[in-house]
């Protein structure tokens, strides 16, 4: 038994290490959320400060520091690189996958540890998030531990995981019983909160309430109470009354001493170094306002994070609707894990039901609902293997073709959408894609080679009824396809990515003339990162002239397009040092430079 669980422990880190740390360095850092995150802790890196976050040198409220440290450390181990700046993501990622399948054996039993984990590891919006210098990675593996040591003290210790029967725990019986625990489970949430603020803490606290709630024990009815009675004592649980008293039975003062003495000194001192700008921004922009009206454009529908969570958790959410339509099964029938169950459900219906009534959306905001995900579709997983009489042989007939059918349509269909012509233009022409850029993207159709021949020899096992193998070949598919889609596609598309290429140049540039530096129309946040200097912005054609007319060395980013406009106004001094095609827009990026008489016969560098 022991060895088992040393060998589920190091499968899923290996397999967690070849899907999130491979390749980190390939592609530069992507716009807009890498762009402006990286940019941010290299200034904080540059001037040695760990309190106020700036993006070209204004204060930039959006995230709290841990992100930001993370990166620091990176970038102080390995230099201010695009690795550096993902590295700690990816490590914690790797933890998380590690975390979840210990979430998943101490809640049900160690098979359904080992699916979940891999799960994880081999998921496509997880493994996004976690290569990413983003805050994501961090914040599912604090609430991730949160819940974890809250299942470990509360529902776990009253029997070990091979025991959880339909037995149902009620009450305080599902609490931690010593005080430290609770101060252990808060400290976690208090790091949590300096990932993302109060979401940190917030949400984990919701699942645990919401578990608590649905595990008030019921009261006895006599066979005469009538309908309305009835209905009644289904919704005590959730009436004002036990509401108050679950969340004194979760201390909550506890909690508030214990986070407030974790998070609460930064939110202190980045308040008093800013005169509460900062705290301003954060708390009255990004959060009050995302949550009561749609910010950059980023609205959707009701069930918006139902269909982002199918992409996200692709290829293993092929088995999504059988998992729905067991897991409503066990639970309604009192079956064995059912308070396992209960939590998982409640983990993931709190971060799915909260952000689907928030006006804006983003499919990273439930990614902490990403391990219970993974831990309910493992479970679907095991329940076949031990009990393949107990499904219907079409759930995973229909689930691995279409696992098959989806790695056949990108296969084949992304060269045809690069070829195939309508009315004089491929699919990628309407989509705004260069032809140049066509001919070599096409051949990421690859990506899809391990989903179609992987899903068709788990449908061959299905069909012999060997449920273990079929999941097995799932497995290996799923790390595969991200194998090959990190390691082999996104390096083709970095031969595109133009930002570090343009930045650099004009670092040399404006090292070298002592040039100031302005945009106007073409300002992606990684540009920061790379020229490492304050990037002023022209809001107009008219600021921009006035930026070029005044004394000293200027450099000008701008767009082929904005150029056209204002070219017949330049002074003659002005020229052009280089035009880059975009990606994976259309149109140029074009570089001005105003120069310095004595080191104006220079050549400019090209950008290779």
């Amino acid at each position: 038994m022991m060895k088992d669980h040393l060998r589920h422990q190091f499968g899923i880190v290996a397999v967690a290490t070849a899907t999130l740390l491979t390749g980190l360095h390939s592609n530069s850092l992507w716009d807009e959320d890498e762009g402006y995150f990286a940019s941010t802790a290299a200034e904080m890196h540059a001037r040695a400060d760990w309190i106020v976050p700036t993006f070209n040198q204004e204060m930039f409220g959006h995230k709290p520091p841990w992100m930001y440290w993370m990166m620091m450390i990176g970038f102080k181990l390995f230099g201010t690189t695009e690795f550096a700046a993902r590295f700690f993501s990816a490590v914690f990622g790797v933890a998380t996958c590690w975390l979840t399948y210990h979430a998943g054996r101490r809640l049900f039993n160690a098979q359904i540890g080992w699916w979940a984990g891999l799960a994880m590891a081999s998921c496509l919006m997880f493994n996004f998030v976690a290569r990413a210098a983003t805050a994501g990675a961090y914040l599912t593996f604090f609430s991730t531990l949160s819940l974890y040591l809250f299942a470990v003290y509360g529902p776990c210790r009253l029997r070990s995981s091979e025991q959880l029967t339909s037995e149902k725990p009620q009450g305080s019986e599902v609490l931690p019983t010593r005080w430290r625990e609770f101060v252990l489970i808060y400290a976690v949430m208090g790091l949590a909160t300096l990932v993302k603020g109060p979401i940190g803490f917030l949400f984990p606290m919701a699942v645990i309430g919401l578990y608590l709630l649905c595990s008030t024990p019921p009261r006895s009815l006599s066979d005469g109470t009538s309908r309305w009675n009835r209905w009644r004592e289904a919704a005590r649980p959730f009436g004002p009354v036990n509401f108050f008293c679950t969340i004194w039975r979760m201390r909550i003062f506890t909690a508030i001493a214990v986070i407030l003495l974790v998070a609460g000194p930064w939110y202190v001192l980045v308040g008093l170094e800013t005169n509460g700008a900062f705290l301003r921004e954060f708390f009255g922009v990004h959060h009050f306002q995302r949550f009561s009206t749609p910010m950059d454009s980023h609205s959707g529908p009701f069930y918006y994070y139902l269909i982002a969570v199918l992409v996200g958790m692709f290829p293993w959410s092929i088995f999504a609707l059988p998992t729905l339509l067991l897991v409503v099964r066990h639970l309604r029938s009192k079956a064995p894990y059912h308070e396992g169950l209960a939590l998982v459900v409640c983990w993931a219906g709190v971060y799915l039901v909260i952000f689907s009534l928030a006006s804006t959306k983003l499919p990273n905001y439930v990614l902490p609902a990403y391990p219970a995900l993974a831990i309910l579709l493992a479970y679907f997983c095991q329940y076949w293997i031990d009990n393949p009489m107990q499904v219907h042989r079409a759930w995973p007939r229909i689930a691995l073709t279409i696992l098959s059918a989806v790695g056949l349509a990108v296969l084949i269909g992304l060269p045809l959408a690069g070829t195939l012509q309508w009315s004089g233009q491929t699919l990628l022409d309407r989509v705004g894609l260069a032809h140049d850029v066509q001919s070599h993207l096409i051949w990421l159709g690859l990506v899809g080679a391990p989903a179609a021949i992987g899903g068709l020899i788990a449908l061959y096992f299905a069909e012999q009824k060997r449920a273990s193998a079929a999941v097995i070949s799932v497995a290996w598919t799923s790390a595969l396809t991200m194998i090959v889609l990190w390691n082999y596609a996104a390096p083709q598309v970095a031969n595109y990515q133009v930002n570090r290429r343009v930045g650099e140049a004009i670092r040399k540039w404006a090292e070298q003339d002592n040039a100031a530096i302005s945009e106007f129309g073409y300002f992606p946040p990684s540009l920061a990162f790379y020229v490492k200097q304050r990037i002023e912005s022209c809001p107009d054609p008219g600021a921009t002239q006035m930026f070029l007319e005044e004394p000293g060395p200027k450099l000008l980013i701008t767009t082929s397009d904005q150029f056209d406009v204002m070219k017949g106004s330049l002074q003659s001094d002005v020229e052009v040092l280089e035009r880059v095609d975009r990606f994976p827009e259309r149109g140029q990026i074009v570089i001005l430079r105003k120069p310095n008489p004595h080191v104006a016969s220079q050549q400019a560098p090209k950008l290779r």
